[in-house]
């Protein structure tokens, strides 16, 4: 976008250049100014399009050399009658303003202000020696309200810029709020609130005929032993070890979570049992390969139960624990599924 910007003010200005020309203006000053645009504008574009400046040094030398333009201009058409004569200053004084709206669109509010004043300075640095000699003179009353009207956009625009900051810090602010409602402080897994709620989601959309998904809950054997040998450090390291683990074997195939406590739940989408078992062998005995935590080596039981009609969040869920429970009658560090209810 920046590129056919760029691409576009350097057409119009060869348009203008070929327009004064076939109009026979010939003001040295005026063919300096449009050569000076044509270049930087030609320099600006194989810069954009090279990429060898970064995208904001760009649009920044863009800024500036509109405001280069228009200081130009205003300074040969008030002080310089021999040159700057073909220059007409109202039609400039139109465009102006909008320089302080593309300061605002490049920066943030606050710096937004300190630049547009800075232009505004300058522009009344460049007229009010005019001004001052000659109030009465031809460009006087339209540059007065040019300065007027600048000093009314600056603080529109720093007020709407303003509010519109606000609106993104109160935004982030809920996002924030939000995730953390949503996620478990400890593995960073969304938390048992946000898991029944994709949970429900999911029992919906395959009680209107979606795919089938599978619930897998699990946790530590023996997870007590280890806070009480090692402490409850030692086991919270051991739970965000799990995580992390569990969400490279589940990771894209579902959502995962912790339940509460030791215990985490994993929903995966598109799976029957017997695939839904297949991953969570997977995750036990990539568990029992290696110590989650120091040389700590702990194992997991796994209970697997699929979707069926009329599920609800608490039926699917109480028919994974029933199922999990058989796997520690069943020895611990395996996997047991229940395909019906209770």
């Amino acid at each position: 976008m920046l590129l056919v910007i760029i691409a576009a003010g350097l057409l119009g200005t060869l348009i203008g250049w070929y327009t004064m020309s076939r109009r026979g203006l010939h003001s040295p000053a005026l063919m300096a100014v449009w050569i000076a645009g044509a270049l930087v504008l030609s320099l600006l574009f194989i810069a954009t399009w090279r990429r060898l400046l970064p995208q904001r040094v760009i649009e920044m030398c863009c800024l500036l050399y509109a405001v280069s333009i228009c200081v130009a201009c205003m300074a040969l058409r008030m002080y310089s009658p021999r040159y700057g004569a073909e220059i007409d200053l109202e039609p400039l004084y139109l465009w102006i303003p909008v320089v302080y709206v593309f300061a605002f669109t490049l920066t943030n509010h606050k710096t937004g202000l300190r630049i547009s004043l800075g232009i505004m300075l300058l522009f009344v640095a460049i007229s009010l020696p005019y001004l001052v000699r000659d109030i009465e003179g031809p460009f006087a009353n339209f540059t007065v309200q040019l300065h007027v009207v600048s000093a009314a956009m600056i603080a529109t625009l720093y007020f709407f810029s303003g509010y519109q900051h606000r609106l993104r810090l109160a935004q982030a602010t809920l996002d924030r709020l939000a995730r953390l409602s949503n996620t478990d402080d400890l593995t960073g897994l969304s938390n048992r609130r946000h898991m029944a709620v994709v949970v429900r989601a999911e029992l919906a959309r395959f009680t209107k005929g979606g795919d089938g998904f599978a619930v897998m809950l699990f946790d530590v054997d023996r997870f007590k032993e280890v806070n009480d040998r090692f402490g409850h450090g030692a086991g919270d390291e051991v739970l965000a070890a799990l995580a992390a683990r569990a969400g490279e074997v589940i990771l894209g195939m579902g959502t995962l979570g912790r339940w509460g406590g030791d215990e985490f739940v994993a929903l995966v989408r598109g799976m029957d049992a017997e695939d839904a078992v297949r991953m969570a062998d997977a995750l036990c005995a990539y568990v029992a390969s290696t110590p989650l935590s120091g040389d700590r080596l702990v194992t997991i039981s796994c209970g697997v139960t699929v979707a069926r009609n009329r599920d609800s969040v608490d039926s699917l869920l109480q028919r994974a624990d029933a199922a999990l429970y058989a796997a520690k009658r069943g020895g611990r560090n395996r996997v047991e599924v229940i395909h019906e209810g209770a």
